[in-house]
């Protein structure tokens, strides 16, 4: 594993993400609902991982859905359309809930899914009385010009290191 890490013979050091974390201000206000999302569950797990794998490789298992809340918005008007875009939850701190796997397929990128489906999060978080904070890959910069749209401050940079069992 790297320099600072004790030696583990179980794990395998696979590298780092540097990103940003960020927060949304509780004063910025969502606005209401502009397209049709559907809530996700463990159901969905295959296509999600399936989606997150083409879009943003590697963060995303199985089961990592069963971390919080998940949406998504599919391809026509039928719920048995292909997902092409989600987002949800993953790590809960007390009072805090990070929104987690946004991504959205490359052909339909640019029509606002994602920033639907962080406000859908959001309006979740407000009412459960939560605040919405992410982290961002550093050179992901379409994700954080969106951000910074939608009102997101930077609150720190962080490293991100992936480990993973051998075997």
């Amino acid at each position: 594993m790297g320099k600072s890490y004790p030696h583990v013979p179980e794990l395998v050091f696979e590298g780092t993400l540097e990103c940003l974390q960020m927060v949304l201000p509780e004063e910025v206000m969502p606005p209401g609902p502009t397209i049709e999302i559907d809530r996700l569950s463990d159901v969905n797990a295959s296509e999600m991982v399936a989606l997150t794998t083409l879009a943003f490789p590697g963060f995303f298992r199985q089961r990592t859905c069963e971390m919080g809340s998940y949406y998504g918005v599919r391809s026509g008007a039928r719920s048995d359309g292909e997902l092409i875009a989600m987002g949800g939850e993953r790590l809960m701190l007390d009072g805090y809930s990070e929104l987690s796997a946004l991504c959205t397929h490359p052909a339909h990128r640019g029509k606002g899914l994602a920033a639907s489906l962080i406000w859908q999060l959001v309006r979740d978080h407000r009412r459960d009385g939560l605040v919405s904070w992410l982290h961002v890959g550093n050179e992901n910069h379409r994700a954080i010009e969106l951000y910074i749209r939608m009102g997101f401050k930077e609150v720190r940079k962080v490293t991100l290191n992936r480990i993973s069992r051998k075997g």
